[in-house]
């Protein structure tokens, strides 16, 4: 009888002693599988962004659908979207880079049967800006867009370019002018509407352009012609 309680006891400590390395190997499996995954979330870190993308809406084919059309950036060495700032901290450097990455400019649209459209291939450009909806501005249905290359140097000297879409769906530009960055965007500078542009009527527009004599004077022009 006594052998029998000792052998129960003996029993009794050896079951407990496996839980209680169970329980210890668990625990320090489970805070290895932690750690493991915190190392890959910390290596992993955020995608780069690879700049902004301008997009505008109207009816650019006069069809009376509502339309969007984005701006398209691509390095000409992958045809993929790629960065506008190469280098944020060093202006130079930053042109040296987008230079040798040839960089394009381009539009493409939700409009059936358009395609991409080019706006320049020249390598020192970061994109473009100032892409704006100016309506119907040659009367023969369908908006007009105006856009501004953002060119990637040190000059204030650029052009304002006014692009439609003739009835074979093709982007084509009907004018541009000369501006100056700082000084054609300031209040006195501007139409009424706060803008470069002003319509008449019957394809005659009134534009603030850079002159000569380095002031912004007022021009007209008939886009029909």
């Amino acid at each position: 009888m006594k052998n029998n309680v000792t052998i129960s006891i003996l029993v009794t400590c050896i079951l407990c002693s496996c839980r209680n390395i169970s329980k210890e190997t668990n625990k320090e499996t489970n805070n290895g599988t932690v750690d493991s995954t915190t190392r890959r979330g910390t290596v992993t870190g955020r995608p780069i962004n690879t700049g902004d993308r301008l997009k505008i809406s109207g009816d650019f084919d006069g069809d009376g659908i509502i339309d969007t059309v984005y701006e398209s950036y691509i390095s000409s060495l992958t045809g993929r979207e790629t960065y506008k700032t190469m280098d944020s901290t060093d202006i130079e450097r930053n042109m040296e880079l987008t230079i040798a990455n040839k960089p394009e400019a381009r539009i493409y649209s939700t409009i059936n049967l358009a395609d991409t459209f080019t706006l320049t291939k020249e390598a020192q450009q970061s994109g473009i800006f100032g892409f704006e909806n100016l309506g119907d501005l040659n009367n023969e249905k369908g908006d007009e867009l105006g856009y501004i290359i953002d060119w990637t140097d040190f000059s204030n000297m650029n052009s304002y370019h006014i692009l439609t879409m003739s009835k074979d769906k093709k982007w084509k530009e009907l004018f541009n002018f000369p501006i100056n960055e700082s000084v054609n965007f300031e209040d006195e500078n501007l139409f009424k509407n706060k803008s470069l542009i002003l319509k008449e009527g019957n394809g005659i527009i009134k534009y603030k352009f850079y002159s000569d004599t380095a002031s912004v004077e007022e021009g007209r022009t008939n886009l029909n012609k």
